[in-house]
C-alpha cells in the first residue's frame, strides 16, 4: 500500500446539501474531462471545504492547481489524495496511479526549483514500483525526451543517476556492461512484485556472478542473449528484453514467421526471396531437432503457462541470437533450416538475417492467396464486428485492448447493444484469440454488452473464442466474461491464469539502451484459491497446418456448426 488508512480522521462537518454536492462534483469532473481547469478550480476548492473525505475531489483540486501552473497550491491536495486514495479514469493530463501521482508532486516540485524534494517524491514513485522510469532519462517508448516539467533539475548529476541515464565515461567495456547487469538486477528487485516465487534466491544470485564474470569473454549480443536467460528465470510472462532498439548488441531475425500447430512448426509468413517456403515445416534447426528446440526456448521465455510457450517460442525460434545461445545452433551467423513441403523431400535452406524489428508479438496471419478469412483478414484492427444474418448471429473480434482513434472502444460497445436490442441477433461470437493484452481500464463496455446480450436474449448463446495468446488484458476480459456472464469458451486453452502477476514495468539499460519489461503488480481477477493454470475450453478446437493452409477456422466452424 502507499498510504496509511489509520491516522486519517474522518471531520464532523455536515454537508448541507448532498444533492447540490454530487451535482457540483460531477460538474467538475466533467469541466476536468474537458480542461477547463480555470472553471473546475472554484467549483473544486468548494467541494473540498464542504466534504474533506473524498480523494477525488482533492485529486481533481490538485490536477487543477498544477495545469493553471501554481505549483506551489498544487502540493497539499495533491498530496491528500495520496493519502485518501481516490480511482477516476479518463482525466487528460491526470495520474492514474498512486506512483504516477507521485511523480506529479515531483514535478510540481521541479518547477518550483525545489531539486531537494523533487528528488525525494522521485525516490518515492520508484520504491512505488513507478513503470515509466525510461522517461525520466528520454527514452520512453511512450514520449519523446526529458519531460519538461522537469528541465529545471534534469541537468544534475543527483537526477541524470536517479533516471539511470549516467554512464561514467572512464569505465571499460566490460565495466559498462557490469553497469548494465547491476541497473537489470536492481530493476527486477525495485519493479517484480515477487521475484523468488518460482527460482530461489541462490539461484538467481548465482546466475548474476556467472554473467558478470563471463562478460569479458562474450560479445554484445551474448551479454544481451545472457540478460534475456535472467529475466526467463522469474517464471512468469510480462519479463522479457526486446533487443531491437538499443545501442549495443541488438540482434537479428530470420525473415520469416513460425507458427506451430497442432502437427508441428510451419513458416506461416516469409519475406523475398523466401516466399515460397510459406507452408513448409521445420523440422531442424542446424542439427537439433524443431521439438527439442521448442523446449529449450522455455530457458528464456518467462511464462504463465505452457500454452504461452507455444504462443512466444516460435517467434524466439527466429532470433538467431536466442538460436547461438541455446546452442541450438553452432553460431549465429547461417542458420540452416531443414524444411519439408506438405509433399516431397526434405531440403535445407540458409535463410539471410536482417536487423531485428519489433512491432508486438506476431499474430497467427491471413493467407495472402485465400482471399478474405473471417477470423484472420482484420486481426490487427483493435475491434470490429459482423452481423452474420443468415445465422442471426453477432460476431465480434476484439483484438487489442485500445482505443481506436476514429472509434472508442465504449462507444464500439454501444453501437453492439444497439444493434442487440434492435436487429435479430440470438447468438454473440467474441473472439479474443489474437488479443495479447493493453490498457484494462477500458474494458468494462464489453462486459456490459455480454450482460446485455444475456438479458436480453435469454435463449441465445454466447462464445467466447479463445487462444494461446489471449493474454494479459484481453485475458482479464474473458476472465471477467465467465464471472458475470455464462459463455461457452472455444478454442485452446488460454495463455496466462486467471490469477497471475503481470503488468509491464518498463526499463531501459544506461549504457546499451536496451529496452524490456518485468511483471510489477499481482492481477486477481477470480477467487483467491482459484488455481488454475489457464482458462479450459468447452469446445476444444485445436488447429492443424493443413486446415489453416486450406483456409478453414476450425473453431469459428464449431461455432457456425453449434447454432444450426
Amino acid at each position: 500500500m502507499t498510504n496509511e488508512a489509520q491516522g486519517q480522521i474522518p471531520s464532523v462537518h455536515v454537508v448541507r446539501d448532498p444533492k447540490a454536492y454530487y451535482e457540483q462534483k460531477l460538474s467538475a469532473i466533467a469541466l476536468a474531462r474537458a480542461q477547463q481547469w480555470e472553471g473546475a478550480l472554484p467549483l473544486l476548492q468548494s467541494l473540498t471545504q464542504q466534504y474533506k473525505e473524498d480523494g477525488q475531489t482533492w485529486y481533481l483540486l490538485g490536477l487543477s492547481y498544477f495545469n493553471v501552473q501554481q505549483w506551489q497550491q498544487a502540493l497539499a491536495p495533491l498530496k491528500q489524495a495520496l493519502n485518501l486514495g481516490y480511482r477516476l479514469e479518463n482525466i487528460p493530463t491526470g495520474a492514474g496511479n498512486p506512483n504516477d501521482l507521485m511523480v506529479k508532486i515531483a514535478k510540481a516540485y521541479a518547477h518550483l526549483k525545489d531539486e531537494k524534494n523533487a528528488l525525494i517524491w522521485l525516490e518515492k514513485a520508484l520504491a512505488a514500483r513507478w513503470d515509466d522510469k525510461p522517461k525520466l532519462a528520454g527514452r520512453s517508448l511512450f514520449s519523446s525526451g526529458i519531460s519538461a516539467d522537469f528541465k529545471n533539475i534534469q541537468d544534475s548529476d543527483a537526477f541524470k543517476k536517479l533516471a539511470g541515464a549516467s554512464v561514467p565515461e572512464n569505465l571499460t567495456r566490460v565495466q559498462k556492461w557490469q553497469l548494465d547487469l547491476d541497473y537489470l538486477v536492481s530493476e527486477i528487485k525495485r519493479l517484480h512484485v515477487d521475484m523468488y516465487h518460482h527460482v530461489s534466491e541462490a539461484e538467481f544470485t548465482n546466475k548474476v556472478h556467472s554473467i558478470r564474470k563471463a562478460i569479458n569473454t562474450l560479445d554484445d549480443q551474448q551479454i544481451v542473449f545472457e540478460f534475456m536467460a535472467l529475466l526467463g528465470m522469474l517464471g512468469n510472462g510480462h519479463n522479457f528484453i526486446i533487443p531491437a532498439w538499443g545501442k549495443y548488441g541488438s540482434f537479428t531475425q530470420l525473415p520469416m514467421q513460425f507458427y506451430w500447430f497442432s502437427d508441428g512448426l510451419h513458416i506461416v509468413d516469409a519475406q523475398q526471396p523466401y516466399t515460397h517456403l510459406i507452408g513448409y515445416k521445420v523440422t531442424h534447426f542446424g542439427e537439433t531437432p524443431t521439438e527439442i528446440a521448442l523446449n529449450l526456448v522455455g530457458k528464456i521465455n518467462a511464462r504463465d503457462n505452457d500454452m504461452q510457450q507455444l504462443w512466444l517460442a516460435p517467434y524466439y525460434l527466429g532470433l538467431p541470437q536466442v538460436l547461438a545461445g541455446l546452442n541450438i545452433v553452432e553460431e549465429a551467423v547461417n542458420v540452416t533450416l531443414t524444411v519439408r513441403p506438405s509433399e516431397g523431400k526434405e531440403q535445407t535452406v540458409t535463410p539471410k538475417a536482417q536487423a531485428m524489428t519489433f512491432a508486438g508479438f506476431p499474430k497467427l496471419p491471413a493467407l495472402k492467396s485465400a482471399g478474405y478469412q473471417r477470423g484472420l483478414s482484420r486481426n490487427n484492427e483493435p475491434y470490429w464486428y459482423e452481423h452474420i444474418v443468415d445465422k442471426q448471429l453477432l460476431y465480434v473480434q476484439f483484438n487489442d485492448v485500445r482505443d481506436d482513434s476514429e472509434l472508442s472502444f465504449e462507444q464500439f460497445n454501444d453501437e453492439l447493444r444497439q444493434l442487440i436490442m434492435k436487429q435479430s441477433i440470438e447468438h454473440l461470437v467474441i473472439d479474443l484469440r489474437h488479443n495479447g493484452g493493453g490498457d484494462g481500464s477500458i474494458l468494462p463496455p464489453m462486459v456490459a454488452t455480454a450482460t446485455l446480450f444475456e438479458a436480453f436474449r435469454p435463449d441465445g448463446k454466447l462464445f467466447i473464442i479463445m487462444g494461446r495468446n489471449t493474454f494479459s488484458a484481453g485475458h482479464d476480459l474473458l476472465v471477467d466474461l465467465t464471472r458475470f456472464t455464462h459463455p461457452i469458451l472455444v478454442g485452446e486453452p488460454s495463455g496466462t491464469r486467471p490469477n497471475a502477476i503481470a503488468e509491464a514495468g518498463w526499463f531501459n539499460l544506461p549504457y546499451s539502451q536496451q529496452t524490456g519489461i518485468i511483471s510489477s503488480q499481482f492481477h486477481q481477477k477470480s477467487s483467491p484459491e482459484d488455481h488454475r493454470i489457464w482458462l479450459a475450453p468447452d469446445l476444444p478446437v485445436s488447429l492443424s497446418s493443413a486446415a489453416y493452409f486450406n483456409g478453414q477456422d476450425l473453431a469459428l466452424d464449431a461455432v457456425l456448426n453449434f447454432v444450426e
